[in-house]
């Protein structure tokens, strides 16, 4: 018996879903089933969203991990400035000022660092996206997708997090601290 279970159709990138199903079920009759490659592959698409707050949290876990790091170098510059800045504080700035100055060391850090990891991430995306680079099976490409607010969420998070991470680091400047570096 010679029967077809099965017709895959890959559709041009500008033609309209709608318009192309219309047409098939016009050609093929009405007992047809189709499915778009998200109905086809349901489980998994399903699968692959409940991913995303996971995926989210382990990426918050890494970037606080990150963020000890940028505490410690902030730390370890202030120590091995402890001279230049004991020079700075008797030529009239204050504690405040130098916290400052270390603040926004830490804080651009954290910024260009983060931006510079969000258009890395955005290029991988979509060359995953264009070329299909991570597959899930042989035809089913790993689906991803840019989505604006979750580039906005990850800048926040990072940017919250490394003004904290300066801020932190920051305050170690004291009194006491650019006094001892004589």
């Amino acid at each position: 018996l010679n029967a077809f279970s099965s017709l895959e159709f890959k559709l041009k990138p500008n033609a309209d879903e709608a318009t192309a199903r219309e047409k098939i079920k016009q050609i093929l009759g009405n007992p047809v089933a189709l499915k778009n490659k998200i109905q086809l592959n349901d489980a998994i698409y399903k699968m692959l969203n409940t991913e995303n707050l996971a995926v989210y949290l382990i990426f918050t876990l890494v970037l606080i991990v990150a963020l000890f790091n940028i505490v410690g170098s902030l730390i370890m510059m202030i120590l091995d400035k402890k001279k230049t800045l004991n020079t700075l504080f008797n030529l009239g700035a204050t504690v405040k000022s130098i916290q400052k100055i270390f603040f926004l060391q830490g804080t651009l850090m954290s910024i260009i660092g983060g931006l510079i990891g969000l258009l890395i991430g955005l290029v991988l995306v979509l060359l995953q996206k264009e070329f299909g680079m991570v597959p899930i099976t042989p035809s089913l490409p790993y689906p991803v997708s840019v989505n604006l607010w979750n580039l906005v969420l990850v800048f926040l998070t990072i940017s919250a997090f490394g003004i904290l991470a300066s801020k932190i680091a920051s305050m170690r400047i004291s009194k006491n601290l650019l006094e001892s570096a004589l």
